[in-house]
C-alpha cells in the first residue's frame, strides 16, 4: 500500500476548511483516513498563533518606540512575521509535565524532565541539582527514581512518547531485529564467584559476620553436632572473584545465578524480558524467543520460502489439459463397454 501524500492531503484539507470550516477529524473521517495517524499532518492553519505573535511584537515595538522618544509613526508588522519562527502546530500534541498533577516538588519535576533526555538516573539527578558523587549520588538518584509520584510521571511521559511514534514496517522490522540481537546478559548472568574458603585465613571456612557464626553454633548445638570454628575469620563477600590459589575449589569458584534489576532495563533488553515465574525451585526469568524473532526478520527480508512449489517431470512445468463435456461423455461410454454385463 502506497504511503499517503500528506502534503497534498494537507493542502486539500486547507482548501475545504476555508470553504466550510470543517474540522481535521471530520475531514479525515470523510476521506476514510485514520485520524490517530493523520493528526500529525492534517492541521488547521495557525491563524491565531500568527495573530498572537504579531500583537506581542507590535507591543514590544511600541514600548521601544516610546522609550526612544521618537516621533515617527510606529510601523505595522502584521505581514512581516515569518511563520517558520513560530512554535510547531503540533505543540498541543506533545506531552508536557504538570508538577501539580503528580504532586511533584521542584527537584522531582526537574529530575523527571532530565531523565527523559537520556534515561540515566544518576546524570538526571546531578543535572536537576542533586549533590553527591559515586555511590552516594547513585543511592540518592535511585531513591528519587523509585518514588511513586516520580515513577508515575515517567511512565506517563514514556507512554505519551510511544503514542506519538508512528508505527511503520521499518519500525516493526527494527523492533524484531533488536529483539533478535538483544544481549540476554543484561537480564541474567551465570557467574563463577569465590567459595567460602577462597579468601579465608589459611583458606579456612569464612563467615559473613559473627551473627552468622553464632547462628551456626546454635544450630549445631541443637542437632548435637560439633561446634563450628571461625579460624577462617569473617567478612565473606559472595560477589568477589575466586582466589586462584584456593585449594578447595582450585581457583574455579562456585556457580551463582545473578539477576539484574528489571526495573532498570531499557530498549532491546526491556523487550526481551517477558516476566518472572516463581516455581518450586525458585525464581525463573522468562525471555521472549530470540530465534523466532530472527526468523521473523528473515521472513520479512524474503530469506525464507513460505510456499510449496509443485513442478512437473524433471522439474519442468506442469502440463494442464482442459477437458470438455463431450470428452467426459466419450470416456464414460468407453468405460461402460469394458465393464462386464451384470444382468
Amino acid at each position: 500500500m502506497a504511503k499517503p501524500d500528506w502534503g497534498a492531503l494537507q493542502n486539500q484539507f486547507l482548501a475545504d476548511h476555508a470553504k466550510n470550516g470543517i474540522s481535521p477529524k471530520e475531514w479525515c473521517e470523510a476521506q476514510g483516513l485514520n485520524y490517530a495517524s493523520a493528526r500529525r499532518y492534517i492541521k488547521k492553519p495557525a491563524t491565531q498563533s500568527v495573530q498572537s505573535a504579531q500583537k506581542t511584537a507590535q507591543k514590544k515595538l511600541r514600548t521601544a518606540h516610546a522609550q526612544s522618544g521618537a516621533k515617527t509613526p510606529i510601523p505595522q508588522i502584521e505581514n512581516q512575521i515569518d511563520s517558520n519562527c513560530l512554535p510547531p502546530e503540533n505543540i498541543a500534541d506533545e506531552w508536557s509535565l504538570n508538577p501539580h498533577e503528580y504532586g511533584l516538588n521542584d527537584m522531582q519535576a526537574r529530575f523527571v524532565s532530565e531523565y527523559l533526555i537520556d534515561m540515566n538516573r544518576v546524570a538526571a539527578y546531578k543535572r536537576a541539582g542533586g549533590k553527591g558523587e559515586g555511590n552516594t549520588a547513585y543511592v540518592a538518584a535511585s531513591r528519587m527514581y523509585r518514588n511513586d509520584k516520580v515513577s508515575r510521571a515517567i511512565r506517563d511521559a514514556l507512554a505519551a512518547r510511544e503514542r506519538r511514534t508512528q508505527i511503520t514496517q521499518d519500525a516493526v522490522l527494527k523492533m524484531w531485529w533488536e529483539l533478535a540481537t538483544a544481549d540476554a546478559t543484561q537480564i541474567t548472568e551465570h557467574r563463577r564467584l569465590c567459595c567460602r574458603h577462597c579468601w579465608g585465613f589459611g583458606h579456612q571456612y569464612q563467615w559473613r559476620d559473627a551473627v552468622e557464626f553464632e547462628e551456626a553454633g546454635a544450630e549445631a548445638k541443637e542437632k548435637k553436632k560439633a561446634a563450628p570454628r571461625d579460624d577462617g575469620g569473617y567478612g565473606f563477600d559472595a560477589t568477589l572473584d575466586p582466589n586462584p590459589e584456593c585449594p578447595r575449589c582450585n581457583g574455579m569458584g562456585v556457580s551463582r545465578a545473578f539477576f539484574h534489576d528489571t526495573r532498570d532495563l531499557h530498549g532491546a533488553a526491556r523487550r526481551l524480558f517477558a516476566g518472572v515465574k516463581e516455581g518450586r525451585f525458585g525464581l525463573e526469568v522468562q525471555m521472549r524467543n530470540q530465534d523466532d524473532a530472527l526468523k521473523m526478520v528473515a521472513q520479512h527480508l524474503g530469506m525464507l520460502k513460505n510456499r510449496t512449489e509443485l513442478t512437473g517431470a524433471d522439474g519442468g512445468p506442469i502440463n494442464q489439459v482442459n477437458y470438455t463435456p463431450e470428452d467426459y461423455a466419450k470416456a464414460q461410454a468407453a468405460l461402460e463397454k469394458q465393464l462386464p454385463d451384470l444382468d
